[in-house]
């Protein structure tokens, strides 16, 4: 799901660095060293190092089952492997110290290596299918079923069943995975009593359908809504067939009584009606009432789905749903729904901040960002917070501690730089100090003039916020006439950013 971005404070985005694959293959084909970096480019390195200590110890007993392995040598590597990878020290693993362990004094051979990594991530890849497989009940129980159906050892099946449903009806979960695991043993079901060759085998056909349709409309409904979303700026078109259909159905049934068809129609009808309104408060409603369905990354769609729509409404100059927001925000830190492994992003950190700000909650933005700096990623941690709060400073009119703050920030992000001329700018325009501003306004626009990772329109954005800034500065509080052009000039302007700051500092010279 799209990170959202809240208008007007410049543009979030969660970069990655590419592997230049071409970059990858000479490095492979021209290395002449014995010994090279080769290991740390393979996709025995990317697979190592996403495992958890707890999925290595259970690999350990995979890699030592007869029933899984009886290549000595990959018993032997996963021995040499296994403590790099439980302290995260896979890149000081070399290929000497394995080629030691596995062959002796054997020769170095380049292919020879190559091959024993081949079979280590086949045995890898298949531990992770087996470890996913475990710990996937309801799909086991359903196979299970069916082992006994097709064998037909029909007896045994009524308490298998049995155990299943139960066991399925207690799963925490109301997502699209519960509700095909429910199709998959209704399906058994049907099965077992087909088998019995008893006319009362028809009478499952109807739990079967509805079983399989609930999981189709949660899927359908899902990806529509994420459809949807991504139009907002991404080239995705095209009409979705049956959708219509679907509704109708779904309308003519009283209640569907399955909060994930109900949650995905409300941001569905949101986004398309004219006035969603009503869809997204029923929409907000039901996500506060059923987070605790779903999993933790469904529900962040969920809110992340809401929080778009109050921001296409803004964008619309309804700035009410600003505190729909912020609502939003304190249900999600509230169930520690933003937090990945106990950290909260730096970005949403700044978007929390930003939207307590523009609301004026000063007190409640205070102490979030003391009560949550310490749930910032501890490289993030001092920069987001000494950032942030230069900018509750400023909020507040604490100009002096604004000016200190941000001399305390590392700019080794070019989004932190940018929003940090954007504070400076607004701090001297405040404090009529005009020879700081002037040369702001130098150091500016050098900066977006070199900066290639800011976007063309970006750059205009900042750009003009920049001209129409000095502009104001400059005005005559006496010329009327052309303080209320300036004012117009602005108020339908494009492409600005920080344009309601503008239009504040417009509002208090020319009140008319």
């Amino acid at each position: 799901m799209q990170r959202i971005i809240l208008p007007e404070y410049g543009t979030i985005f969660e970069r990655t660095t590419p592997v230049n694959s071409h970059l990858r293959i000479f490095l492979h084909q021209t290395c002449t060293p014995e010994y090279t970096d080769y290991m740390q480019q393979t996709k025995f390195h990317d697979y190592t190092s996403t495992l958890s200590v707890y999925e290595l110890n259970r690999f350990r007993k995979y890699i030592n089952s007869p029933l899984y392995n009886e290549d000595e040598r990959l018993k032997d590597f996963t021995d040499v492997f296994l403590p790099f990878a439980k302290t995260n020290t896979l890149n000081l693993l070399e290929e000497k110290d394995v080629w030691k362990k596995v062959f002796g004094s054997t020769k170095y051979n380049h292919g020879k290596f190559v091959r024993l990594l081949s079979d280590m991530v086949k045995k890898i890849e298949h531990f992770l299918i087996i470890d996913r497989y475990q710990q996937q009940t309801d799909l086991q129980y359903a196979s299970q079923l069916e082992i006994m159906n097709e064998r037909k050892l029909n007896k045994h099946v009524p308490e298998l069943m049995n155990l299943a449903i139960i066991k399925h009806q207690r799963k925490p979960h109301r997502d699209a995975g519960f509700f095909y695991s429910g199709f998959l043993l209704q399906q058994q079901k049907n099965l077992f009593l087909e088998n019995k060759e008893q006319r009362s085998a028809e009478k499952n056909l109807e739990g079967v359908i509805d079983a399989l349709d609930t999981y189709y409309f949660v899927e359908k409904l899902k990806y529509c809504a994420a459809m949807l979303h991504y139009k907002n700026f991404l080239a995705v078109g095209g009409e979705v067939p049956l959708l219509g259909e679907i509704f109708k159905y779904l309308d003519a049934k009283a209640n569907t009584n399955v909060p994930a068809i109900e949650i995905y129609r409300c941001i569905i009808l949101s986004y398309t009606e004219e006035d969603g309104s009503a869809h997204f408060n029923k929409l907000k409603d039901l996500i506060v009432a059923h987070q605790n369905l779903f999993t933790l990354d469904e529900v962040k769609s969920m809110y992340v789905f809401a929080m778009n729509y109050c921001i296409n409404q803004i964008n619309f100059g309804k700035s009410e749903y600003l505190n729909e927001i912020l609502f939003l925000y304190k249900e999600a830190l509230a169930n520690d729904v933003l937090l990945d492994n106990g950290e909260l992003s730096q970005w949403d950190y700044k978007n929390i901040v930003t939207t307590a700000l523009r609301v004026k909650d000063f007190k409640w933005a205070e102490k979030f960002l003391r009560e949550y700096k310490a749930k910032l990623p501890r490289e993030d941690r001092k920069n987001a917070f000494t950032f942030n709060m230069a900018r509750y400073y400023f909020a507040t009119k604490n100009y002096d501690e604004v000016l200190q703050l941000l001399q305390e920030v590392q700019y080794n992000d070019i989004f932190y730089q940018l929003d940090a001329k954007t504070t400076l700018l607004k701090t001297y325009y405040e404090l009529g100090e005009w020879q700081p501003l002037y040369s702001l306004k130098d150091s500016f626009r050098i900066l977006l003039g070199r900066k290639r990772l800011i976007t063309p329109q970006q750059k205009a954005n900042y750009l003009n916020l920049l001209n129409f800034a000095i502009r104001v500065f400059r005005m005559d509080v006496k010329d009327k006439p052309k303080l209320h052009k300036l004012k117009q000039e602005i108020s339908i302007a494009n492409n600005v950013a920080d344009k309601s700051w503008l239009m504040e500092k417009m509002n208090e010279i020319c009140p008319d």
